[in-house]
């Protein structure tokens, strides 16, 4: 299959084009920052197409020309998540390209309630525009947390407890906050993982849409501590913030406070509350589907990554 990466030069859309080249594809890219990709990694695409913008439907045109799929690995920020994958879907139609998995690795927002946390709305409202107006029926990934904003890697996103989250990656400052008991499961997925299990999907055809759920490792914060300390043999302080209660007040407060368009200033705050209620919990996963892709432990993903 020849396969379009949209956003290539992110840290999904690498790993990606790996996956899919180690099975035998060929991938075509189109991203603004051609720098991004090395002289090697260059060649081994069948092209490239540098945009200007999400909205350069020139270029995107003539990158989706004669591909068989398209998955878009956008950052998701707004006006990429609905505005930029729409118009990528008005163009797939018009080039007769159907098969597309858009840039939804989410929490599993399937059961979320529009309002409920605002950041989500606009993945429920691209779900909602593509079931109405679209012959593109796509598959959807879900896949909890990535591990490496979790643990709040650099170039990865953060998750520490300055934007609301759990993991303090400050070595001064060894510590997990815990809402809730800290019992409550945490579903994570490295990137590696993640790329993996979407090469599996946007070339299996015997898959043609679809909401599809996967996860490398499961553990509650409690747990997540205990492994950290057995591994790194490294004290990390448990801080308790308060009950889920308190926390789905301080989430809707801040969202009045600061308003919509601050929403990295507190969305870490709604990952939090619908993760350990579980709304976003995925009962089901699809991991079996291909016993090929090995999920990563937390234990296996900590040594990889001595910098957590």
């Amino acid at each position: 299959m020849l396969i379009l990466i949209v956003g290539i030069t992110g840290n999904i859309g690498l790993k990606l084009a790996d996956a899919l080249i180690q099975r035998g594809h060929n991938v075509r890219g189109a991203s603004r920052t051609k720098s991004k990709l090395l002289d090697e990694k260059l060649e081994q695409l069948e092209s490239f197409h540098q945009t200007s913008a999400w909205y350069d439907v020139k270029t995107l045109r003539q990158a989706v020309k004669g591909v068989d799929a398209v998955v878009c690995s956008y950052s998701p920020v707004p006006e990429l998540a609905l505005e930029g994958e729409l118009l990528l879907v008005r163009i797939m139609e018009e080039e007769g390209v159907t098969r597309f998995v858009p840039s939804t690795w989410n929490l599993d927002w399937s059961r979320l309630q529009w309002g409920a946390a605002p950041y989500y709305d606009v993945f429920i409202a691209l779900q909602r525009q593509l079931a109405l107006s679209s012959t593109i029926k796509p598959l959807y990934l879900f896949t909890g947390i990535f591990a490496e904003v979790f643990f709040s890697i650099s170039g990865h996103g953060g998750f520490a407890p300055k934007n609301h989250g759990v993991w303090d990656p400050d070595p001064t400052n060894r510590r997990a906050v815990i809402w809730g008991s800290g019992n409550e499961k945490w579903q994570i997925t490295t990137e590696h993982d993640c790329a993996e299990f979407t090469a599996e999907v946007v070339t299996d055809l015997t898959k043609e849409s679809g909401y599809f759920r996967f996860c490398s490792f499961a553990h509650s914060t409690r747990e997540m501590v205990t492994i950290y300390e057995g591994i790194r043999r490294v004290p990390i302080k448990l801080v308790h913030a308060g009950s889920l209660d308190d926390l789905r007040s301080d989430a809707n407060a801040a969202v009045r406070e600061m308003g919509l368009k601050r929403f990295w200033d507190w969305m870490g705050y709604f990952y939090q509350v619908y993760q350990l209620d579980g709304t976003f919990f995925m009962r089901e996963l699809d991991n079996k589907l291909y016993p090929s892709v090995k999920p990563t432990s937390l234990e296996e993903f900590l040594k990889e990554n001595i910098q957590v």
